[in-house]
């Protein structure tokens, strides 16, 4: 019996802390300024894809100028665009050889 109200009593304080936590949270506060003039504001922005450093947002691709990045990019681009051409091709192979297969022993 005392093991059902000490969970009962402990079920009652984690819903207490969870609603005293919402209440801090509540409104999606970053903490960050949002006016230009403070010190602390950070001008919305995003990240190179390869070496992480801060971009404007309308950069296309998401990449610095650096030519190493550019490089790193590239090979990126390059190995995706194969692997998408080898999802394709394989299962096409393995279809048309069970395809053959069929029709040889039919």
């Amino acid at each position: 019996m005392a093991n059902k109200q000490k969970l009962a009593d402990q079920i009652r304080s984690n819903v207490e802390s969870s609603k005293a936590g919402e209440k801090k949270r509540k409104g999606g506060k970053t903490g960050l300024p949002k006016s230009a003039s403070s010190n602390a504001y950070v001008a919305p922005h995003r990240h190179c894809a390869i070496c992480q450093s801060p971009i404007a947002l309308n950069r296309d691709p998401s990449i610095c100028g650096e030519v190493k990045c550019s490089d790193e990019y590239d090979s990126r681009e390059r190995q995706r665009k194969r692997w998408n051409i080898l999802l394709y091709i394989a299962p096409a192979i393995m279809v048309g050889a069970l395809v053959l297969q069929l029709m040889a022993s039919g």
